[in-house]
């Protein structure tokens, strides 16, 4: 089997991004595709108000998204779509600010692929603590749960099957990418990764965000502030709850 479909998501004006990703994929031998990130400071104010409802009605999430990060969540859209319209066994989705590890080739990534039918997100970096081993594929790459620890959208394979259920139902969005993955059980969503990280996301001195905005509620007004907070621990103990005992899980399909 060849490599997978690879989508790399780019801002229009992220040139200097696409240059260096370009020439890093390339050296890699690998084929891949630009897909155009939707830049979220563009997107209607009523429009981005109507997806993302604020505060969220069921604790979703604990503040309101910024636009970069509405935008970032729709270029990943875009992704699974291009999966799901195309009917891809599966793709190898990657945010511009990536950067290999030395695992990462045409032929590890090949191998990864094949195991396609056994999870719908294969998480490609930030691999988690006690991530519990499904198979070894090879003397190099092991094939794991999904372990606990941060998660990131910097690079990830989606299946044909985990596009299905990614797509539907986004009328509203309430989390940013990355933690929306964490809520695998609302999208009935298998999750594995593969041991150790193909790809690493690089820093801000590599590579400063473009999304921006996401502390800004640190310098609210006190009573503002303190409404937010509230509203966070209660997001965490709310997912704490579904994702380690079960309960109070709300499915979307």
């Amino acid at each position: 089997m060849s490599a997978p479909t690879i989508f790399l998501i780019n801002l229009d004006r992220s040139t200097d991004r696409l240059a260096q990703a370009a020439a890093v994929l390339d050296d890699l031998g690998l084929k891949w595709e630009r897909v155009p990130g939707v830049e979220g400071a563009k997107l209607d104010p009523a429009w981005l108000q109507r997806t993302n409802p604020t505060p969220a009605p069921h604790n979703e999430w604990f503040r309101a998204l910024t636009p970069g990060e509405i935008g970032c969540f729709l270029s990943h859209l875009k992704c699974w779509q291009l999966i799901h319209e195309r009917q891809l066994d599966c793709a190898l989705i990657l945010e511009d600010d990536f950067a290999p590890k030395d695992i990462a080739s045409a032929e590890t990534l090949s191998l990864l692929a094949q195991t396609a039918g056994q999870w719908d997100l294969l998480k490609l970096s930030r691999l988690g603590k006690n991530a519990p081993l499904v198979s070894r594929l090879s003397d190099q790459v092991e094939l794991c749960r999904w372990g606990q620890g941060p998660v990131d959208g910097t690079a990830y394979m989606v299946s044909r099957q985990g596009a299905a259920k990614l797509v539907p139902h986004r009328e509203h969005i309430y989390r940013p990418v990355d933690f929306d993955f964490k809520h695998h059980w609302e999208r009935d969503l298998t999750l594995m990764a593969a041991r150790p990280d193909f790809f690493r996301q690089r820093s801000h001195e590599e590579a400063a965000s473009v999304i921006g905005g996401r502390t800004d509620y640190r310098r609210y007004p006190f009573a503002q502030k303190m409404a937010v907070y509230l509203r966070k621990w209660r997001y965490h103990l709310h997912f704490w709850l579904a994702d380690a005992l079960g309960i109070g899980r709300k499915r979307v399909l």
